[in-house]
């Protein structure tokens, strides 16, 4: 048994799988003293990135359920992240942006993960992080390849 674990401890999917969880369990630790929930922080990203997007544009490229992401937006909407804006043109619309603590709140984000990245490739060549990245977009690829549809993003939610 042993020597079966050994196998399973140095196969690539192990250490990509505790790589994962280790990257995850250090940004989850940052994202709670921005006093952000790990499900609101994909909105926040989408907001900066389409800012001024409506709820509905927002579940379609998050691929999740308009019902969802509105709960997310409630609660960024209490905490002062964001706020919703009638469109001047079509006052059916409402957009989501960002408030100056949501800018702020970002910016946290995105100098902590620029942060974290320097840590992680520590060490690296720029010849074996040109490796990486290639490496990383073919086993991307290669995960459309595996059978199989891929779960719903909105059910690995509820």
């Amino acid at each position: 048994m042993e020597a079966e674990d050994k196998k399973i401890e140095n196969s690539m999917q192990f250490l990509f799988m505790e790589i994962s969880k280790g990257y995850a369990g250090k940004c989850l630790q940052r994202i709670r003293e921005l006093e952000i929930q790990p499900s609101q922080m994909p909105i926040l990203m989408m907001v900066e990135k389409y800012n001024g997007c409506s709820q509905k544009e927002m579940a379609e490229k998050m691929r999740n359920k308009p019902s969802t992401v509105n709960v997310s937006i409630q609660r960024l909407e209490r905490t002062g992240l964001v706020y919703r804006s009638r469109d001047e043109k079509d006052q059916r619309v409402t957009k989501i942006l960002l408030t100056e603590k949501g800018r702020d709140t970002v910016r946290s984000i995105h100098e902590y993960v620029y942060e974290a990245e320097e840590i992680m490739f520590g060490g690296f060549s720029d010849t074996e992080l040109c490796l990486m990245r290639r490496f990383f977009q073919q086993i991307l690829e290669n995960i459309d390849r595996i059978p199989g549809d891929p779960i719903p993003k909105c059910m690995l939610e509820e």
